[in-house]
C-alpha cells in the first residue's frame, strides 16, 4: 500500500517541485516561449506549495486545476515547435495528480 502524505508533505514536494520547474527551462537553454511557460508554471506550482492557509476543498481543486492548465500548456509549447518542454511540462501535469491522489486531505 501507498504511503499516504500529510498536507505538510504535499506543500514541501509542491514548493521543490515548483522550484525545479523553474530552474529547468534555464538549466535546458529553452527558447523565449518556452522559458517564460516553465518559470510561469513552476511559480504557480511553488505559489500553491506555499498557500498554507487555504482551505483543504480548494487546495484540492487548485491542484486538479493547475495540473489540467500545465497540461494544456504542454500541448501549446508543443505546438510551437518546443518538444523538450512540452515534455517537462507533461511530466510536472503527471506528478501533481499523483501527488495529489497520494496526499491525504485532512488537517493533523
Amino acid at each position: 500500500m501507498l504511503r499516504r502524505l500529510t498536507l505538510t508533505e504535499h506543500g514541501v514536494l509542491e514548493l521543490l517541485g515548483g522550484l525545479l520547474l523553474i530552474g529547468a527551462p534555464l538549466v535546458l537553454g529553452l527558447g523565449p516561449v518556452a522559458l517564460l511557460a516553465g518559470i510561469g508554471a513552476g511559480a504557480l506550482v511553488a505559489g500553491l506549495g506555499l498557500s498554507d492557509g487555504m482551505p483543504v476543498s480548494a487546495h484540492m481543486a487548485a491542484d486538479a486545476a493547475l495540473a489540467a492548465v500545465l497540461l494544456a500548456a504542454s500541448v501549446l509549447v508543443a505546438g510551437i515547435g518546443e518538444p523538450v518542454a512540452a515534455a517537462l511540462l507533461a511530466c510536472a501535469a503527471a506528478v501533481e495528480l499523483a501527488l495529489s491522489v497520494a496526499t491525504r486531505w485532512t488537517r493533523a
